[in-house]
């Protein structure tokens, strides 16, 4: 693997002008409704945890939840695919497990996680995800100055922040991006603590 797990997170968020330029720029014009509109966010993040897991349960039963975060920018009217990737400390490979409508694509071998043993226990389990991700977009727009449905969203946190990583990324935070099209949302990323439900704009 070319990139540790906590560089998929970091380049798939902090980046998410070039993947909606390149992959979803047909679509970003299409949504435009009042701030007060009904969103369909579809099937959440930690409802559909139970499904990732399932997935692993015998390539990597002890594995443990490292990152979860949208596939690709969802717009307001789509069903989200949520990527979940998973550590296990026996082998110290990642897995990548992919789920939509609450059912899995599968799991797929990411390679070495990149932690090293001691760093295993320091893991923690998801007890502390509090905030799902519908909740997580309702209090992301309302802190986004947007006027209207934004062309679409990408949202995701990490759980653990690995020895030797200097991002700005902070564990059990969830990082929304929108793509404003004609809402006038902001562009900046709005942290929502996935522990607390705070929430921060970054500037």
């Amino acid at each position: 693997m070319d990139r540790q797990w906590q560089d998929r997170l970091a380049g798939s968020l902090m980046l998410v002008a070039v993947v909606l330029t390149g992959v979803l720029l047909a679509g970003c014009g299409q949504t435009s409704s009042t701030s007060g509109a009904a969103v369909k966010t579809g099937p959440s993040a930690l409802g559909s945890l139970g499904v990732a897991e399932s997935a692993l349960s015998t390539m990597a039963p002890d594995a443990k939840l490292l990152v979860v975060q949208t596939a690709q920018p969802v717009t307001a009217t789509s069903t989200p695919v949520w990527g979940y990737i998973f550590g296990s400390p026996k082998t110290g490979e990642a897995y990548m497990v992919y789920v939509t409508n609450h059912v899995s694509m599968g799991a797929q071998d990411l390679g070495s996680a990149g932690l090293s043993a001691s760093e295993w226990p320091k893991v923690p389990g998801t007890d502390q995800w509090k905030i799902d991700s519908d909740a997580v977009y309702t209090k992301a727009l309302a802190a986004s100055g947007a006027h209207g449905a934004p062309a679409s969203y990408i949202m995701g946190f990490q759980t653990y922040k690995a020895v030797g990583d200097t991002s700005t990324i902070e564990p059990f935070v969830w990082l929304v991006e929108f793509e404003p099209g004609t809402s006038g949302v902001t562009t900046s990323l709005i942290n929502v603590d996935a522990r607390t439900g705070a929430v921060s704009v970054s500037r």
